[in-house]
């Protein structure tokens, strides 16, 4: 009976995320469509949610009561690790995302004067980016309370569960930035689509892929491992 009252709450968790996902994907969209921002406006947004994302494995990290022999110390030095190896690659990345879509790409949109300006990107000056920012954030946390929490996946959860370095979230919004670049130059310089319409058609492909693969992550950590369900009986 336990069990089933557990799966019940599981699933309702899981559908509270649901609306969460979709809605703060559209944000991005949004921007494009009424605020005119460029590829470099997005791909800068998405990296900040990735740094976001982490902070939160980091929290799961330090919260995570599977493994009895980790103490308070042991976790911390995991989550400084985890911290070190994450935010080298992403700065690493953060370099390539500046000099070649800041730069390049967006240099030339912005030759004109229209979209959002680099440099206003990179410090928030937009109120909608903030606004797209603390949406992620929400989203981030809710699914941090509700999921790792209240689900009580915490419990079970081992600390070096989250020290994952290169999740396939992670390298599935990597591929999805590369293609999008790829595909954004060829609208624009192939069939010379102006750049209003070439954003759109790219970040509608980053918003859906983006969507499928939180739903795919959010219901990955909200189950429960078969050999932990006897535990609810």
């Amino acid at each position: 009976m336990k069990h089933n009252n557990k799966v019940n709450e599981q699933t309702a968790n899981k559908n509270v995320m649901l609306p969460l996902i979709i809605f703060s994907n559209l944000f991005p969209l949004y921007g494009v469509i009424h605020y005119n921002w460029t590829i470099f406006s997005v791909v800068y947004i998405y990296w900040l949610e990735l740094l976001i994302i982490s902070t939160f494995q980091l929290l799961k990290i330090m919260f995570a009561e599977g493994d009895e022999e980790a103490t308070f110390f042991s976790k911390l030095t995991i989550a400084l690790r985890f911290f070190a190896f994450r935010t080298g690659i992403f700065f690493f990345y953060l370099i390539f995302i500046v000099v070649f879509l800041g730069f390049l790409i967006s240099g030339k949109e912005n030759s004109d004067g229209s979209g959002i300006q680099l440099f206003d990107v990179i410090f928030l000056k937009g109120n909608f980016y903030k606004i797209t920012l603390l949406s992620f954030l929400v989203y981030n946390i809710v699914e941090f309370v509700v999921l790792f929490l209240l689900n009580g996946a915490y419990k079970n959860a081992k600390p070096e569960d989250n020290f994952i370095i290169l999740e396939p979230h992670i390298l599935v919004v990597h591929l999805v930035v590369v293609l999008g670049t790829f595909l954004y130059q060829g609208a624009t310089e192939n069939l010379h689509w102006n750049h209003k319409n070439a954003m759109i058609a790219t970040v509608s492909l980053f918003v859906v892929i983006k969507i499928i693969i939180d739903i795919y992550r959010q219901r990955l950590s909200a189950d429960v491992p078969e050999d932990q369900q006897g535990k609810f009986i």
